[in-house]
């Protein structure tokens, strides 16, 4: 299949699973998983608009990203749909657009709301370079990797993924999860949900998760002991787990 997203296949099982990574990731996001998939599924992980070698969207909308997504992958048969952290999101609006095919939708570390910190970036010119200092200079992906020690596991790198990526189309990005209105959006979705949440990670994913549960139907969340919020690099079996364990 061929369409506006490059798209990377592992697996050949006929269980079908669609992968999508978040701001700053790209496919390899889930590449620690490789080991773990089973003989009976494949995962396609799409680069998200922008990322990688995909088309950027006309427009920078929720709606439109997960066409392009549907554009690019299978979906003739039944899917689950992984979304990693603001993948989350992008994964919802995949399964309220096609819904008919949509078995099980699994949101890793997913947010809920946009944190205040990230409205600092969108700030005019100000923000801009605010940006630029934090996640497009090598010493402010040190440093912030570094401040968010906490949020992570030992080896785990929170800001490694940013020295790869076109910087507009993640600037755009997060401009468009900002504005983003919300899981009320999704309250129809009548497909199982699983969150998988690292207990060591962002307060407002522990919070994000709890709105979720609240907010949309058939909802269970799984929380990894000593995980941040990189639980596919810290505990990749445990992930693989939750997602495989039913194959």
């Amino acid at each position: 299949m061929t369409g506006p997203l490059e798209v990377k296949t592992w697996g050949t099982g006929s269980s079908n699973y669609i992968a999508l990574h978040g701001w700053g990731g790209s496919h390899d996001t889930f590449a620690p998983m490789v080991p773990m998939i089973p003989s009976s599924a494949q995962i396609q992980a799409p680069d998200l608009p922008g990322y990688g070698k995909s088309a950027h969207p006309k427009n920078w909308q929720t709606g439109e990203v997960a066409e392009m997504v549907a554009d690019s992958v299978n979906l003739d048969e039944p899917v689950t749909i992984i979304g990693n952290c603001t993948g989350g999101v992008i994964g919802a609006e995949l399964a309220k657009l096609s819904s008919a095919q949509v078995k099980r939708l699994v949101m890793i570390d997913p947010f809920a709301y946009a944190p205040w910190y990230f409205s600092i970036f969108l700030k005019g010119t100000f923000g801009k370079m605010a940006y630029k200092v934090t996640f497009a200079s090598p010493i402010g992906r040190f440093f912030t990797n570094q401040a968010l020690r906490n949020k992570r596991t030992g080896d785990s790198n929170l800001t490694a993924s940013f020295d790869r990526v076109d910087h507009d189309a993640v600037y755009s990005f997060l401009r468009m999860m900002y504005e983003h209105e919300g899981p009320e959006r999704y309250v129809d979705l009548d497909v199982p949900i699983d969150l998988i949440v690292g207990e060591e990670t962002f307060s407002a994913v522990k919070k994000s998760s709890q709105i979720l549960k609240e907010t949309l139907r058939n909802v269970r969340i799984h929380t990894l002991p000593g995980a941040g919020h990189l639980p596919i690099e810290e505990q990749s079996e445990a992930v693989a787990k939750v997602i495989f364990g039913h194959e």
